[in-house]
Formats: C-alpha cells, structure tokens, sequence
C-alpha cells in the first residue's frame, strides 16, 4: 500500500486527503502545524475577512455546501467548512514539518513530534501564508501595537484609536470598511492604487440554503456559472485582451466617480496601470468609506516611524495609536520554512534563480514529490479551488501510473519540465502583468513564478491526464 504525507491543513491539503481517499488511498498523513485545520483561512481573522470568490465555487466540487450564509463566504464559515470536510481523515494538527529528504525510494520527514516515513510527500503549504514585512524605518520604535493582517492581534482593542492602515490590497480593502465605524480616525497609506468593480455580495435566507439543498443542480448551475465568468476574465487578463478588459475598466472608473467627489481624493485612487496588472479586488464599501469624516488616504511614501506616529515624504507627521500591516505575503516561498532535498540537492538548489515546476506540480530531481498551488499556479481571476482538484487529478494519475509499471518512485523528466517551461515563459510575456506596472506576482528580477499564462479550462485539459512520455519511473 503506498503511504503518502500531506504538509499542510489548509484548502490544498484537505482537499489531497478527501481525494486521495476518493481514488483509493487510504495510507494518508496529513500534517498541520497549526491547532486547526485553515491555513489562510486559519491565520486570517481580521475584522471583514472574506473570500473573493462567490462560495459556490470556492468549495469542492465534490462536497457542496448549500448552507453558505452569503454569497461571499465569510472567514469562520470556510474554516468550518474545511474542518468537516476534513473529519474522516488522519489529520496531526499542532505537527510541524521542519524538513523532508528523499532517499532511497522513502520520503523522511523531520517533524515536530518526531520521524515519519512515507512513500509519497505532497507540499500543500500554500502560496499565501508567511506574512510580508516591509523594512520600514523605525517600526520596531513604534510604542503601540503593530501587526499584519495575517496575524491580526484580537487583545488590541481599537474603539476610539487612531489607526494607520499601511496597504491597499485585497486585505486592507476588507479591514479599513470594518473598523472605520468603531475607530477615531483611519489613516491609509497606499503606495499605488488598485482597479476594484463591485462584488455584489448579499446573504443568502434561509429558504434559499434549503432550495439549495433539496436542489443541488441549482447550486451546480451557479457555480458553472461563476466558473465561466471568471475563466472568460482569466484568457482577457492572460491574453493582454484591450477591448476584453475595457468594460472592467469603465466598471471601475464609474466605481470611483460614484463613490468619490473629492476631485484630489479621486486622482490618489485611480490607478494609473491596465487593469488587471494588479489583482483586481472585489469590494462594495471601499470607496465610500475612504470618504467618510475620519478617513483619510495618503500617497506620499512612509519616511519613518516614530513611537506615536507616521512620518511621510512631504514632512507630514501623522499621529497614530495603533498600526495595521495590510503588507501582502512572500508568495514565491513555496515550501518555506520546510527543507526539501532529494539525495545530496535541495529543492532550494533547484529554484536558486526561479521556482519552476512542470504544470506547477512536480520538479525534476525529485522524485514521488507534488506540489499543490505551487509555481505558476496562480491567476488574476477564478477558484484556487478548482485548480487544486485539478492538481490533484493529475497528481492521483501519476500515482496509478507508478503503480502500473510497478515502481518504486515516479519523477518528471527534465526535458519535459524545461520544455514546459520555455512555452510557458513566452505566454507570460504576453499577459496584462507583464505590461510595465509591478505587482506581486514578478519578482524584482523580473521573473514571475506565481501566474498562469492560459484559461483555467486549458489548465484543467493539461492536467486531466499524465503524458507517460513526460514521466520516467525507477
């Protein structure tokens, strides 16, 4: 029986033990080293946290939820979700997964509560996890609290405080609408603004869940729906399509122009960038809250911090009793803290100029290894959800071929990565974030190990099936 190990609680992670066990796989370890199952879901607990993605399509296919509350997920419901599905499963939470070497056909993992072997290692540690620090002079001087978003701080109270929000991205854009009505005043500091369009959201009543549930086809037809929407934004975002990504467009502009009347608040908001550059991010409070009375948005670049306030560019200090890092993540640390090596090279080695991974799953070198949501698996639109079941589809196939031939260990050959590779390469020069803005997905050398190049369908026919000539099996 082949035995696998999972490092990672989170949608990736669950997910690989629920359909692994769909396929037949019963020998699987998953390991979390959190207290609950989550990842993002489990870290990120600001006030407004919610997913972007409409809930009917941010599930598994296989395990529908018709009891969403709202349209849009919130934070508490989807790590709920996760930790039913994922009841069935062997899950050691609290286990951390310090390092994992490859030898002599075995995976050894180096954890927390001790040695696991396992045939099959597969790293579902997310792209969104470890929390982004910028350098900012003088913050280790600041006297009151200062946290990430990722590690919001629920002893600080902010009733009445006056609050600097650093960040303008899909966290802040959640953050600042929840605690503008509790707090003295918010002051943003945004370095370069982001397309938003409406969201939309709305709950869902109660006789709708239970239409849900005696109809699952319903919830199915939404979520092909969805699906469709976001794959015909994915080919415009992907495609560097103008005229695709001009109604998005015009949908934001007359976001703002409803929203913001200040003419210099206005300009501070509208970016300057093609649509799409940056992740576009869904939200229908963020520009009426920035005009409110106690808000108030600087884009003049943070020069130091003090004890008790902000000092910017143009020589304004801005007094502040609490900070809120709404800085991002390091998204190129794939497998980070955890150490992988496969015989004397590490996979450190291996991404020394670039992560690269052959459909974003497996790495040369480093054999019976899959990674989940791993290089250029990202997008500017559409479900992590669902490319993870894609993943998982091609990671399951790869398995029953090992089987097939009868071998110890399967591994994709470099020839069919580096090929892989080079057509991606090109793809990406072509989309919307590599049309001169910067953004997340590019590193400061200008390689961008995070996004795919193609619709999602194309990644779902990719993966739907294991070319045996790109694999070799020992």
């Amino acid at each position: 029986m082949t035995s696998i190990a999972v490092v990672g609680g989170g949608f990736a992670g669950v997910g690989a033990a629920a359909m692994l066990a769909r396929a037949g796989y019963r020998d699987v370890t998953v390991f979390e080293r959190e207290a609950r199952l989550g990842g993002v879901w489990h870290h990120n607990t600001y006030p407004g946290a919610a997913c972007d993605i409409p809930s009917h399509l941010y599930e598994f296919s296989f395990a529908p939820n018709p009891r969403w509350s709202r349209r849009y997920a919130p934070q508490t419901e989807i790590q709920a979700y996760l930790e039913d599905v994922a009841r069935p499963f062997d899950v050691r939470l609290s286990t951390d997964v310090k390092a994992a070497h490859f030898h002599d056909g075995r995976w050894t993992l180096e954890t927390s509560a001790g040695e696991h072997t396992a045939d099959v290692l597969i790293t579902a540690c997310g792209q969104l996890t470890t929390p982004a620090i910028p350098p900012l002079p003088g913050l280790d001087d600041f006297a009151g609290p200062a946290f990430h978003t990722a590690r919001w701080d629920l002893a600080t109270d902010l009733t009445g405080k006056r609050v600097a929000v650093i960040g303008t991205g899909c966290s802040a854009i959640q953050v600042v609408p929840a605690i503008q009505p509790e707090v003295a005043q918010v002051t943003v500091f945004q370095r370069s603004p982001g397309w938003t369009i409406p969201k939309g959201d709305f709950p869902y009543p109660g006789w709708a869940q239970r239409l849900f549930a005696r109809v699952p086809l319903l919830q199915r037809l939404d979520r092909a729906a969805n699906y469709a929407f976001h794959d015909f934004a994915a080919y415009a975002l992907s495609h560097r399509k103008t005229k695709l990504l001009a109604p998005f467009r015009a949908i934001g502009s007359l976001q703002i122009k409803r929203a913001i009347k200040d003419p210099e608040l206005r300009r501070k908001v509208t970016p300057a960038d093609e649509i799409g550059c940056k992740r576009i991010m869904l939200t229908d409070d963020w520009y009426p809250t920035l005009a409110k009375p106690n808000v108030d948005l600087t884009d003049q670049r943070i020069e130091r911090i003090t004890a008790d306030a902000i000092r910017t560019a143009d020589g304004v200090e801005h007094p502040v009793d609490a900070i809120v890092l709404a800085t991002g993540f390091r998204a190129h640390d794939f497998v980070a803290p955890m150490a992988i090596a496969a015989e004397d090279r590490t996979l450190a080695q291996e991404w020394a100029a670039v992560p690269r991974a052959y459909l974003g799953i497996t790495v040369p070198g480093f054999p019976n290894l899959f990674l989940l949501y791993g290089p250029n698996t990202n997008g500017g639109s559409g479900s992590v959800v669902a490319t993870i079941e894609a993943q998982l589809t091609h990671v399951i196939a790869a398995l029953k071929e090992r089987e097939r031939r009868s071998a110890r260990t399967i591994v994709v050959r470099r020839e069919a990565a580096q090929a892989f590779d080079a057509e991606l390469r090109t793809a990406l020069a072509r989309t919307v974030w590599h049309s001169g803005c910067t953004n997340w997905y590019v590193d400061e050398h200008g390689n961008d190990p995070s996004q795919w190049p193609w619709s999602w369908t194309e990644y779902r026919r990719r993966t739907s099936r294991l070319d045996p000539q790109a694999y070799e099996t020992g």
